[in-house]
């Protein structure tokens, strides 16, 4: 599979992976607790926004790591 259409794959994936965790019934169950005197909602709205900007960057990074020319000395 060529290396585009892993990266798109990857992608996508990660998209269906934001949906499913931003879905209101998933939400709902965070909607009512408390940690450490933050709304937990507030929290894992956060940590889920957070790894999702965190794998769309290691996808899109790892395209420039492996596109860059070798440095010659």
């Amino acid at each position: 599979m060529p290396e585009e259409a892993r990266r798109r794959d990857r992608l996508i994936g990660l998209f269906f992976c934001g949906v499913v965790l931003f879905d209101p019934p998933l939400l709902d169950l965070f909607s009512d607790a408390n940690w450490r005197g933050w709304p937990l909602i507030y929290v894992y709205v956060f940590l889920a926004w957070a790894g999702l900007i965190a794998g769309v960057a290691m996808v899109t990074e790892r395209r420039r790591r492996l596109s860059r020319p070798p440095v010659e000395d």
